[in-house]
């Protein structure tokens, strides 16, 4: 899926700190490339947005460890119930079981929580990639 010119990606941001979620939505003021379309506090508050929205975004990037609902539930939803979306991993935890049951429930790669710039960087990347599939990569 590589971005059109003029076409921002739609990215749904789901954090359950109120610090990160701030941090994105400065982050992306006035970003040329990202529209931040939904920014959550869990997934299940998501998922109620996905559920009624007649636009989807394109990516998701989803903390790991969130109440409610957390990543690993809610990239299975997400990997089930909207496959057109690509979920991303944001998460400060080095735990190797849980990062590969996020990879399993559908994340196509997981950030560390470092730098909320580079991690959209990153995203960008795999979106404009033309020659490899996302789920070729690391």
């Amino acid at each position: 899926m590589g971005t059109e010119i003029g076409r921002k990606i739609k990215i749904a941001f789901v954090d359950d700190s109120l610090f990160q979620r701030t941090l994105m939505k400065i982050v992306l003021v006035n970003n040329e490339t990202f529209d931040l379309r939904f920014n959550c506090s869990n997934g299940l508050e998501l998922l109620k947005k996905l559920e009624s929205t007649a636009e989807l975004p394109d990516v998701c990037l989803a903390d790991l460890n969130m109440p409610v609902m957390d990543g690993h539930e809610a990239a299975l939803h997400i990997r089930d119930r909207f496959p057109s979306i690509k979920v991303f991993g944001y998460t400060t935890t080095d735990n190797i079981t849980e990062l590969e049951r996020f990879k399993a429930n559908g994340a196509l790669f997981i950030f560390s929580k470092t730098n909320l710039r580079m991690t959209l960087d990153e995203i960008k990347y795999w979106l404009d990639d033309d020659i490899r599939s996302p789920l070729s990569k690391g």
